[in-house]
């Protein structure tokens, strides 16, 4: 769970066919060309004509961390939501009427189950029972008369789309399709109209579905660990909930509090539209003009304010002199998984300057020809696993140092403290000691290696996404060359102010006998 941020851009990286670059592609901004409607829609195209195909993806900035207690989990269920239609898809021919009648009755009995479900003392469980039996009833009758599921599935498929899907993270929710080129027009309107004019029919039915999701997930050995630890290190920061939410709000959430949600986060000023294929911007932009320009954006949506209190935090609003507190914070747990111990560590966000030398300490320290692979895996036989991973997070960051201990007959080779002793040996040993230079050019070979790659093809739209909706999309280029002018001094000064026992919580996860 703890690394579900990451699977988002993993995702989106892997579609898209590669192609060779010729060298005036290998600059990202001499390639994408941007265009913002007056409403502030923002759209990023870049011309790929190896295929006649378009990878089409809306992003919004909106996810977990927009959330509060009381509706965590919510972003989630609204891009389920997002597929049940507008007033003209996804309901049966002449049933607009009856389905809109459908969805009165059904709230209304939900409201009534809501304020029954509320009292403290004196409720009625009876009268609940009866209650939700009617509205089982009725959503039976919606479903046989009224509604046209899965149509805007059907629609793109029938065009010849393909990666049909959308996906909820931290930060972002994105809806995604690659379609013939030809078929740009009706992407462009069945987009439009799903912003603009959404019909959340089968609401509480969905909501059982995603009740049951988590329940799938909570059934994954170590979950409620990884929930947990997640939880204890992001203290005060939104990022302390999981994209799924916790099951108490996702159970009650209600259509209203959907409704306002959509209307603060899903506008055009909060959105990107990215386009990479066998574009003609000449041709597509008055399309794009034709169809979401008419949608308006009315103030702006909110944005996150919580910090997480870190060290850094309190030198950073108190001065470089404050003296920050000494916390430090463990969690044990046992479950039916492969033991590991985890040391979690607060680091800044993505577009900060120190990001970049922690993206490439985490790539060192996770090399296979590291000391911490060569020595705790291979040489003492002491782990299965071992990593180091910078997050790249829109607010708050972390920074990840982990173990997955060697068993034998379902008993670790070594207690889970000792592995966690050897991992902060590691850790020590990266703040004293340089990095050797052949193996920090290694590893920015790779670096350069893979962000070429990533230009090819129709790959770039994902990151392209996910880049513009958590800073700028022109940062890619530039992370990029940060990430190259990385140098040992570095590797050692973050590590020294980043990686230090008043900055972290460790997790121990025990093998449940």
């Amino acid at each position: 769970m703890k690394h579900r941020r990451l699977i988002v851009v993993l995702v989106i990286l892997a579609f898209g066919w590669l192609a060779p670059l010729r060298s005036q592609e290998q600059s990202l901004t001499s390639q994408v060309i941007e265009k913002i409607l007056p409403n502030g829609l923002k759209v990023l195209m870049v011309k790929r004509p190896q295929a006649p195909l378009v990878r089409c993806i809306l992003a919004y900035r909106v996810g977990s961390v927009n959330e509060r207690p009381g509706i965590t989990g919510i972003s989630h269920f609204h891009e389920h939501m997002m597929f049940k239609g507008t007033y003209s898809m996804g309901i049966k021919p002449g049933t607009l009427e009856k389905d809109t009648e459908y969805d009165r009755q059904i709230d209304a009995l939900v409201d009534q189950v809501v304020e029954e479900e509320s009292k403290i003392k004196g409720r009625d469980e009876a009268k609940i029972v009866a209650l939700k039996k009617q509205i089982s009833d009725l959503i039976t009758k919606q479903k046989a008369e009224t509604i046209a599921s899965e149509e805007i599935w059907g629609a793109y498929q029938q065009a010849g789309g393909t990666g049909i899907n959308a996906s909820t993270g931290n930060e972002m929710t994105q809806y995604y399709v690659t379609l013939p080129k030809n078929k740009l027009e009706l992407y462009l309107a069945l987009e439009a109209d799903r912003l603009a004019n959404p019909v959340f029919r089968e609401f509480y039915s969905e909501r059982d579905v995603i009740t049951e999701e988590r329940r799938m997930s909570e059934n994954q050995p170590g979950s409620f660990f990884d929930e947990q630890l997640n939880a204890t290190f992001y203290a005060a920061s939104p990022y302390g909930w999981d994209v799924v939410g916790w099951m108490s709000d996702i159970s009650r959430v209600t259509k209203k509090e959907m409704t306002d949600y959509r209307e603060q986060f899903y506008r055009p000023d909060n959105a990107t539209l990215v386009l990479v294929g066998d574009v003609d911007p000449d041709q597509v932009m008055p399309l794009v003009t034709k169809y979401f320009g008419p949608l308006k954006s009315k103030g702006k949506s909110p944005r996150v304010r919580t910090e997480e209190p870190s060290p850094e935090y309190y030198r950073k609003t108190y001065g470089a002199g404050f003296k920050p507190p000494y916390i430090e914070k463990r969690v044990y747990g046992r479950a039916a998984a492969t033991p590991y111990v985890t040391i979690m560590f607060h680091i800044p966000p993505l577009w900060h300057d120190d990001l970049a030398p922690l993206y490439v300490l985490g790539r060192v320290m996770s090399a296979r020809t590291g000391k911490m692979y060569l020595e705790m895996v291979l040489r003492d036989d002491h782990a299965t696993m071992v990593s180091a991973m910078a997050s790249n997070s829109m607010y708050d960051g972390s920074f990840e140092v982990s173990a997955q201990a060697k068993e034998i007959k379902n008993e670790t080779k070594i207690p889970l403290d000792q592995l966690e002793k050897e991992l902060w040996t590691y850790i020590e040993d990266v703040k004293k000691n340089p990095i050797d230079p052949q193996m920090l050019q290694r590893i920015k070979n790779s670096i350069e290696a893979q962000y070429l790659q990533s230009l090819a093809g129709t790959g770039i739209a994902g990151s392209l996404a996910r880049m513009e909706t958590a800073y700028r999309w022109q940062f890619i280029e530039e992370q990029f060359k940060q990430r190259i002018a990385v140098t040992a001094d570095d590797l050692l000064r973050v590590a020294k102010k980043y990686l230090n026992r008043d900055n972290n919580v460790t997790g121990v996860l025990e093998r449940e006998k």
